[in-house]
């Protein structure tokens, strides 16, 4: 197997064998790229699996099935057990620990996972998401902070800011630490009854070194202290009160929150963060900090 050769051989040794059997290599590599056949080698993986419980584990229909256990099977990846199971082969078994490995040391997965990061950021301030229902709050205080900021105004600003900020920060490393260079955005200015467009802007916190450049400004944020709300935003878009009001209902809801409360409103800067850049598409979660004052 690979691993092997690059223990005892040179890249020359490996790219020989790659010239000199390209058909067969090109063909075990086309039979792994289907989504659906890596979730049967991942199924199989787990041991062995009949034809039936491939199908209720994949969703895929008898025919479709059949044709992707025939590349598998032609290919070496998996074998035919006795009783009508399938399983994975040994080779198949070292080719994708090798894979998985490489993979998993790789400059592309850690560029994956930062645009996962930017692209979650993206959708939370783009509100493509629903506020839960319960109200649970929390009393935060923000430290003092050196941001770059980025803003754009328009009928849908927070996809052009954001533009703008993940152009100077992914270059620099800064999305691949989000705890250390939180991200926050807020409306600026905000929507006016009756106007498409309105401004949206992003605060990365930062060093002291960084400095202003093209689109990106730096500020200096005092802080503050803030009630904070978690707000599962899957079908915010889609709820009677966005349609309404044309905000999130967890405002609404923390607003009332503070006026009930033993604070008052603050006057520093309203914030929404995205937490847990993660996780699923399916349960974008998005951070209000509401300003206050004792």
């Amino acid at each position: 197997m690979l691993y092997r050769l690059m223990d005892v051989g040179s890249l020359m040794d490996i790219m020989e064998i790659f010239r000199s059997h390209s058909n067969d290599i090109s063909f075990i590599m086309g039979a792994l790229a289907n989504t659906k056949r890596i979730e049967l080698m991942y199924t199989l993986c787990k041991g062995q699996n009949t034809f039936k419980e491939l199908q209720t584990a994949t969703g895929l229909g008898k025919t479709a099935l059949a044709h992707h256990l025939a590349l598998l099977v032609d290919a070496g990846l998996i074998q035919r057990a006795e009783r009508g199971h399938y399983e994975m082969s040994q080779d198949a078994r070292e080719f994708l620990e090798v894979i998985g490995k490489t993979y998993a040391d790789s400059k592309r997965k850690r560029e994956a996972e930062v645009a996962k990061r930017a692209n979650y950021i993206q959708k939370i301030h783009t509100k493509e998401i629903h506020t839960m229902k319960d109200l649970d709050v929390k009393i935060v205080e923000l430290e003092s902070m050196h941001v770059a900021s980025a803003q754009a105004i328009g009928e849908s600003p927070e996809d052009k800011a954001w533009n703008k900020m993940r152009a100077w920060a992914e270059p620099r490393g800064l999305l691949e630490d989000l705890e250390e260079h939180p991200v926050f955005g807020f409306d600026n200015p905000e929507p006016s009854p009756g106007q498409k467009e309105y401004g949206y802007e992003f605060w990365m916190k930062v060093g002291p070194e960084e400095e202003a450049e093209g689109d990106i400004k730096m500020k200096e944020f005092q802080g503050g202290l803030y009630a904070v709300t978690t707000c599962n935003l899957k079908e915010e878009l889609e709820s009677e009160f966005f349609k309404k009001n044309g905000c999130l209902e967890s405002w609404k809801k923390i607003v009332e929150w503070v006026k009930s409360s033993k604070y008052t409103m603050g006057c520093h800067q309203c914030l929404e963060r995205a937490h847990d850049p993660g996780g699923s598409v399916d349960e974008l979660i998005l951070d209000l900090y509401c300003p206050i004052v004792k």
